[in-house]
């Protein structure tokens, strides 16, 4: 267990991305969807991220999305809504309410609203960049063990500097590289996740 962990560590410091047959069948599927070669190629992964949506899916939790746009957008064929459920925070009055008195973005607001959420989560950032900070301003004081996190957001070289500190960060995650990205990569990964996890379920 400690050579595996010690490997793991050694693969990110030499900056290999991890890649397994699921990981490969995620980029295929989001290739077929996309047709975009550039993101398909962008796409990372940590070791257990797959694994940890997985567990979500079975045993429960919650996916949370940055926009109602996306959270309308994906498609949830297979899931028990009974065990998983859907949210966006975006929009809700008590964010707003925070985020003016705050000074600070909804996006901000609405990911501490997420991370109050109990049980497993999956966070869903596909054009909020904010969401992306603020989650890793989190993980410097709180394992966040429960979440992982698929993230697209593109936009400025901030953006693509946040992806970088996601990818070097602990976290369970899967994240598009540079600035290939946007809402509707997030839901042509997510539904490719969802596919391949269903296919190996079987």
């Amino acid at each position: 267990m400690v050579k595996h962990s010690r490997r793991v560590l050694d693969v990110r410091r030499m900056n290999v991305p991890f890649t397994s047959e699921e990981t490969q069948s995620i980029v295929a599927k989001t290739l077929a969807r996309t047709q975009d070669e550039a993101l398909a190629q962008s796409l990372q992964f940590s070791p257990t991220v797959v694994s940890n949506i997985r567990r979500l899916i079975t045993n429960g939790g919650t996916i949370v999305t940055d926009t109602d746009i996306l959270m309308r957008s994906l498609k949830l064929d297979g899931l028990d809504e009974s065990l998983v459920k859907v949210k966006c925070f975006i929009d809700d009055p008590e964010v707003l309410l925070k985020a003016n008195a705050k000074g600070v973005t909804r996006a901000e607001v609405a990911t501490d609203m997420a991370l109050t959420m109990p049980g497993n989560k999956l966070l869903i950032l596909g054009s909020a960049p904010a969401a992306l900070s603020r989650l890793l301003a989190h993980r410097q004081c709180e394992p966040l063990v429960d979440v992982s996190l698929l993230c697209t957001v593109t936009g400025y070289a901030a953006a693509v500097q946040l992806k970088e500190k996601l990818r070097e960060s602990d976290m369970a995650f899967i994240v598009t590289r540079g600035k290939s990205g946007g809402t509707m990569a997030a839901q042509a990964v997510f539904e490719a996740v969802l596919e391949t996890i269903r296919e190996n379920s079987r």
